[in-house]
């Protein structure tokens, strides 16, 4: 398994990916954690195909049951049915923690 954090040039495979999780969500809305500096997405590859991704940044508006600013903060991790119980979300949420 390989993670990458994505860029724009990722941007429709992330996005393909996210749609999986919030139905309608669009490319466009990956694009600040894509390209910002407080953002990052990343995508989990196995076997040549993409099978989880992670979207994470820091959050400087108010997180419920946190009490300091900015906050880590995981928007969403996803993994393809097929890849779960192989340890793709525990090596996501790594990558988003470093």
């Amino acid at each position: 398994m390989e993670i990458i954090r994505a860029g724009m040039q990722e941007a429709g495979r992330a996005a393909a990916l996210a749609q999986l999780l919030w139905p309608g969500h669009a490319q466009a809305e990956l694009a600040g954690s894509l390209q910002g500096p407080e953002g990052a997405v990343f995508l989990a590859r196995e076997d040549g195909a993409d099978v989880g991704f992670a979207q994470c940044g820091l959050r400087r508006d108010y997180v419920e049951g946190t009490h300091t600013s900015p906050v880590g903060y995981l928007e969403g991790v996803f993994v393809q049915e097929e890849y779960r119980g192989r340890g793709v979300a525990t090596a996501l949420l790594r990558a988003c923690e470093a």
